[in-house]
């Protein structure tokens, strides 16, 4: 049984006057893919940017409750939330490579953080993570292109490096595959696999068959409510919820 990672306990999220988020009470596995799902506006988002405080950057927002990475409470005052997010990486639905280099995309992340001082160990680092996110063997001839000049598929797993890149611990993907095509999603979902291995990885995603297909365990959201949360398979094959049958069988949504 994998130990938990990150725990969110009576997590309550507020935009201005609107709650986003209601007691949210969910564990995540550490080294598993959690899979999020549920309607558009559901609370899937903002409450995996609760994780990196992410929320920070927006005025009217306000966070209640815990949420822990490996028994650290995210939200203390004291947490050095740059430290937090070279933790916590986090890959976004529309692929947003910085207009650099594909090495410098790479080695920007590593330097800031005062990782690689010499130009050898960034090479070192840029080649790793592009092979982790299984892009090494297209682009090692082009590193001095633009990194905005890969298809969308690419650019994804280019976005995907740069989060490795700092050596992270949880990795947060928020729906990752909407912008791509079925070949692209399927070289994603495939690296998610192997990511898993070394990562913990949170992803929201409308797909309700690349839950089943990338995760471990799933959380239906509706309303800002963690519905139901359990083993994918279970979720999706007898969920104790009848609001989760009714979304999984499309009554819903």
């Amino acid at each position: 049984m994998n130990k938990v990672k990150i725990k969110s306990k009576n997590l309550n999220v507020h935009y201005g006057q609107k709650q986003a988020l209601f007691d949210v009470n969910l564990d995540l596995n550490e080294k598993e893919v959690t899979a999020l799902i549920g309607p558009s506006g559901c609370g899937k988002s903002t409450f995996i940017r609760c994780i990196n405080r992410m929320n920070d950057v927006i005025d009217i927002c306000k966070v209640t409750g815990n949420i822990e990475i490996d028994g650290v409470e995210v939200n203390d005052e004291n947490l050095d939330v740059v430290s937090l997010r070279e933790r916590v990486g986090m890959v976004f639905q529309k692929p947003n490579p910085f207009p650099k280099s594909i090495y410098e995309n790479i080695s920007y992340g590593p330097k800031i953080h005062g990782k690689g001082d010499t130009k050898s160990e960034l090479d070192e680092i840029v080649e790793n993570s592009l092979k982790k996110s299984a892009l090494w063997e297209e682009v090692k001839d082009r590193l001095d292109e633009p990194g905005t000049s890969l298809s969308g598929g690419q650019q994804q797993r280019l976005c995907i490096a740069r989060a490795i890149s700092v050596n992270p611990e949880v990795i947060l993907m928020d729906e990752p595959c909407s912008a791509l095509d079925p070949i692209a999603t399927a070289k994603i979902e495939e690296l998610i696999d192997d990511l898993k291995k070394t990562y913990t990885i949170v992803i929201v995603t409308h797909s309700m068959a690349q839950a089943v297909r990338v995760s471990q365990k799933t959380g239906f959201f509706h309303l800002g409510k963690l519905i139901e949360v359990g083993k994918t398979e279970k979720i999706f094959k007898n969920p104790d919820n009848k609001m989760t049958q009714d979304y999984i069988t499309g009554r819903f949504g």
